[in-house]
């Protein structure tokens, strides 16, 4: 029986995206490299249609004591809160399902859509037509999470415990459950252009930077391709199942409050752009 050598370097990728991973160091800006299957991005992702609770304004959530989280002595968390852009008000073909009608090109974002195309190789009507739902005026989300779907239906996707000072991002407000390794290209994540808009109350295209303070379980896995991207990066999904004791409210709001993260500010241009002179320092 002949073997889909395709299928056996993703399950090979795979095996390395379930190892345990390293706490990691500090970084002025988003130089960290992703670990073992991206590629990838967030997004986070925010990639799948968040609850309502994620539309909130407070972009870092305090602890339940209404004290900013701790950080412990020694850790290579930075705590910061970005800075707010401007909302996004000129949309492409004047249609928010499509993104800004200008990409955005500052830092940290700018970086993270290197050689991405908005629609692949789709038009902007072929993209509606194959994503959006039957009125046009909103996404259909991929099955199964977002995973990757293995040959036998079941998505591709285990049980990892994210450790002390690994960073995460994410394209969302902090009511979603998805995160992705720091760093992550915009395509990899397999998100709508729509999460480049920037709503009011956010940073440039709401997206987030976070800081490991102590270890936690996500369902982990490749990311499948959808909204014309090739996908395959890590997305981490927070599951009820690793933290029990948040119940309902389990979300990245819930792991900040909680300790378990803490928000970091990247969003000043990293020192090497600086010495080269950039507009951005």
């Amino acid at each position: 029986m002949p073997v889909d050598r395709r299928l056996l370097a993703l399950l090979a990728g795979v095996a390395l995206v379930l190892l345990p991973l390293p706490a990691q160091p500090a970084a002025a800006g988003i130089e960290q490299a992703s670990p073992a299957f991206a590629a990838r991005p967030a997004p986070d992702d925010d990639r799948r249609p968040d609850s309502p609770a994620g539309q909130r304004d407070d972009p870092q959530p305090a602890r339940r004591d209404g004290q900013p989280p701790a950080v412990p002595s020694g850790s290579p968390c930075r705590p910061g809160t970005p800075p707010n852009a401007p909302p996004t008000t000129t949309h492409y073909e004047d249609n928010q399902l499509l993104g800004p009608a200008r990409p955005p090109k500052a830092h940290p974002v700018g970086p993270l859509l290197a050689g991405y195309q908005r629609f692949g190789a789709l038009t902007a009507q072929e993209f509606l037509d194959q994503y959006a739902n039957a009125a046009q005026d909103a996404y259909v989300y991929p099955p199964a999470g977002g995973f990757v779907i293995a040959p036998d239906g079941r998505p591709i996707k285990a049980a990892q415990t994210l450790l002390p000072g690994y960073r995460l991002d994410r394209f969302g407000f902090p009511g979603g459950a998805y995160l992705a390794p720091l760093g992550t290209p915009f395509s990899s994540r397999s998100i709508p252009p729509s999460n480049l808009n920037t709503p009011a109350n956010a940073p440039l295209a709401n997206y987030h930077v976070y800081c490991v303070l102590k270890p936690f379980t996500v369902d982990s896995g490749p990311i499948a391709p959808w909204f014309a991207q090739p996908g395959m990066g890590t997305q981490y999904k927070l599951e009820r199942r690793h933290l029990p004791e948040a119940g309902p409210q389990l979300s990245i709001t819930w792991l900040i409050e909680h300790g378990y993260l803490v928000e970091e500010n990247v969003t000043a241009a990293p020192r090497a752009q600086c010495a080269a002179g950039a507009s951005a320092c």
